[in-house]
């Protein structure tokens, strides 16, 4: 539900319909109309603007205590991390805040959309040259992101990036290449001295190396991502619009299985010809292109069982590391696997080798994690056997899957007398 209707406000900031910090009348009877008949519900306008509201202090709760020195946003398990001592510090001023100390925030980012980006009009502006949250998000570590909040005494300057300053570097980059100074995947030393010196002759001389880079990967990412879904069927790249277009059933199907998609369908990218002339073939070479978000933060039972993997949070237990995976690397994984069947990789009830050399590679560049194929083949089998379980549950009289809340629903008096013979279930 709150998936949906987050959507739903992205949809409306593409209409332009709102105003100041919420949405006008005619988008919340709409939102609410449609909301009522995805969920057969029969909620009131009071309804939806409560949840807007929490929701907008949820982002301002986050985006508070990532301004604080010593914490940071981790992307893979979608929550804010510190070290223990920073915590401790902070809990005894701010109480309140304790939470977010092992708190899942999903749908961050689209989060950031609604609530962090508004003109003096209060329309949705936000385009491909505006300020990146994930930017923002880099700040706290690298100092180098492109948050426009100021900075503390003890933090670098941030660069709010413009659609100038794109198009300059963008040149920049087309200049160095025409010099031969592009060397597989990146420029070498001097050409990025002297892009920096251009720049900054241009933009201020506040800026360093890291600031462009930081830019160039951030650009390499959205072409190699909008490569990715103009190979789909039923999209193009509309040039006018300088974006990528596609009918509502197109869109709707494709996000559906690649959720991270969701930001390219209103995503303008003015310099998309040039980047491919730029990046040519590094957006084929194992960019991260991960195009989310299952519903709830989930620890592998198996892995806790045996103990194993080597995973992006770890307890200390006896001999071996144990994996806690996200929601994130859930999907990451099930694309890969979905990936592999595609290329026809897939024998009987597995992977073929070198489609698990593959999967692992790519896995480790996106989590940045030193995992072996032990860890992804087990939490392949766990996922089997989940599987497995619901759809023998779903054979049963009384069960059904809701496809709205994906999950298994029956009447109490069926999962009761189920159970009493297979409780064993309640472990999935």
């Amino acid at each position: 539900m709150e998936r949906y209707f987050i959507d739903l406000m992205l949809e409306h900031m593409h209409r332009g319909n709102r105003i100041g910090h919420t949405f006008n009348k005619q988008a919340w009877t709409d939102m609410l109309t449609v909301f009522n008949a995805k969920f057969g519900s029969q909620y009131d306008k009071d309804v939806l603007k409560s949840r807007y509201t929490n929701l907008w202090k949820q982002f301002n709760d986050v985006k508070n205590l990532l301004s604080q020195s010593g914490f940071s946003w981790d992307e893979s398990r979608e929550m804010i991390v510190a070290d223990d001592y920073v915590w401790d510090a902070y809990l005894k001023v701010h109480p309140d805040a304790r939470p977010y100390r092992t708190k899942t925030v999903l749908n961050f980012n689209d989060l950031c959309f609604i609530y962090g980006y508004t003109t003096a009009d209060g329309r949705y502006s936000r385009s491909s040259h505006d300020i990146d949250f994930d930017d923002e998000i880099q700040a706290a570590n690298m100092g180098d992101a492109m948050g426009s909040s100021a900075p503390s005494h003890n933090e670098r300057p941030r660069t709010e990036w413009t659609a100038s300053m794109d198009q300059y570097f963008v040149e920049l980059l087309l200049d160095q290449i025409i010099k031969g100074n592009k060397t597989e995947n990146t420029f070498n030393k001097q050409a990025w001295t002297d892009m920096l010196s251009s720049f900054n002759a241009k933009f201020g001389p506040q800026h360093g190396k890291r600031v462009l880079r930081h830019r160039y990967k951030k650009l390499l990412k959205y072409c190699s991502e909008m490569k990715v879904i103009l190979k789909q069927n039923g999209f193009s790249w509309d040039e006018p619009q300088q974006m990528i277009v596609g009918d509502n059933d197109v869109w709707d199907a494709y996000i559906k299985v690649h959720p991270q998609a969701r930001a390219y369908r209103m995503k303008t990218l003015p310099n998309y010809n040039d980047l491919v002339l730029i990046f040519g073939d590094a957006t084929e070479d194992g960019v991260d292109t991960n195009l989310h978000q299952a519903k709830d933060h989930e620890v592998d039972i198996s892995g806790i069982k045996t103990g194993e993997g080597k995973g992006s949070q770890t307890l200390a237990s006896s001999d071996r590391t144990r994996t806690y995976w996200t929601p994130p690397m859930d999907r990451y994984l099930i694309d890969l696997l979905l990936d592999q069947v595609h290329r026809g990789n897939k024998l009987g009830q597995t992977f073929i080798s070198q489609a698990w050399i593959d999967m692992v590679a790519s896995f480790n560049v996106k989590f940045q994690s030193l995992h072996d194929k032990d860890v992804l083949k087990n939490r392949y089998k766990h996922l089997r056997r989940m599987y497995n379980d619901i759809k023998s549950l779903l054979e049963n009289n009384g069960f059904s899957w809701d496809e709205t809340r994906e999950m298994i629903t029956a009447e109490d008096h069926v999962w009761d007398a189920y159970t009493k013979v297979n409780c064993i279930l309640f472990l999935i």
